[in-house]
């Protein structure tokens, strides 16, 4: 015959609960003295952990600050090398046009072009018109006391001359 206590056992062996017979007190806060030598070593292994933190923050923050540097730097030194790349087929470009615009405008070639396409033919002579005296300009005919000079043109040359008038006089000259 099986008694309490075997029957107990086989409970717990077999996974059963048991019934709660008193409850295990809550573990309150430690309220030991500290010993001196404790709290000094406590203090210290503190301020070992704390000077460890900022020895590492001041090797690690300057380390990334460089990091970040080198990444923009690298970044600025890739578009400024692609700017390059596009300034230098901006000038070939330029250089390009500047030969097309030299072969365009070239004499030889414009001449070809009247000839041929125009059907614009050599003159056998050419007359040329002499300069003409527009005469006097706006602020000229408002000042005061000046007679326009009158223009001659020379039959054996074909140059304007200006010569002044009988009644016109120069400023600060005595006639």
């Amino acid at each position: 015959m099986a008694t309490r206590s075997n029957a107990a056992v086989q409970a717990s062996k077999s996974g059963a609960a048991q019934p709660a017979s008193r409850p295990v007190p809550d573990p309150g806060p430690d309220l030991r003295v500290p010993d001196r030598r404790q709290v000094a070593a406590h203090g210290r292994r503190r301020q070992a952990r704390v000077l460890t933190f900022l020895a590492s923050a001041c090797l690690a923050i300057p380390l990334v600050l460089a990091a970040v540097g080198h990444a923009v730097v690298a970044s600025e030194q890739v578009r400024s090398d692609a700017l390059q790349t596009e300034i230098a087929q901006a000038l070939q470009s330029q250089q390009d046009y500047q030969l097309q615009k030299a072969e365009l405008v070239a004499p030889t070639r414009i001449l070809a072009i009247a000839e041929t396409h125009l059907h614009m033919v050599t003159p056998t002579s050419v007359t040329y018109l002499p300069p003409v005296n527009p005469g006097e300009s706006v602020a000229q005919a408002h000042e005061p006391g000046f007679v326009a000079p009158a223009t001659h043109l020379s039959s054996s040359t074909g140059v304007h001359r200006q010569e002044p008038s009988k009644g016109s006089a120069t400023r600060g000259s005595t006639p």
